[in-house]
């Protein structure tokens, strides 16, 4: 199994087969409040990837080096960080992904601008029959569960398998 993990507050983790890179589970990034500021829950992270009970690969999308504010800088390396040394902790299979990687193996050159597009399609295609929203309320696909999922079969290709499966 392959975990694959957007990082950032608005995240995602995707639980992907090794063999055959159909998703296993997905869910959106926990998160809980600490000192009046959002950050990952790792304890809520832990449980999920324990519940499922199988080796695994902790896919991890490292925090960007600019963004839009210093605050989203802080607040991406702080999840990095967290998700990292959990995965050191508990000493976890894990590799650490650039977000220019993956999009460019994954998605081909693009923009800044058009990758969330992209993503979903990507990700349409290589799973025909999966919902994106985040609950069955929701009307909009969530970015953060695309992202991570993408990241799972990139690190799959890459990494894993050597780049023996289709994709």
């Amino acid at each position: 199994m392959i975990i694959g993990i957007d990082n950032g507050l608005k995240g995602g983790l995707v639980a992907i087969s090794k063999e055959t890179g159909a998703i296993i589970e997905k869910t959106v990034m926990p998160t809980l409040q600490r000192c009046k500021k959002n950050e990952v829950d790792t304890r809520a992270v832990y449980e999920w990837v324990m519940a499922m009970e199988s080796e695994f690969i902790f896919a991890i999308e490292e925090p960007l080096r600019h963004a839009k504010s210093s605050q989203a800088v802080r607040s991406m390396g702080i999840s990095f960080g967290k998700l990292l040394g959990l995965a050191e902790s508990r000493q976890w299979e894990s590799r650490c992904v650039q977000v220019r990687d993956w999009q460019r193996s994954m998605l081909g050159n693009r923009t800044a601008h058009d990758t969330k597009e992209a993503a979903l399609i990507k990700a349409t295609v290589l799973a025909p029959d999966e919902c994106w929203e985040k609950s069955k309320r929701a009307s909009t696909p969530h970015d953060g569960m695309i992202d991570a999922f993408l990241i799972a079969r990139y690190v799959r290709r890459e990494f894993t398998f050597e780049k023996g499966f289709p994709e």
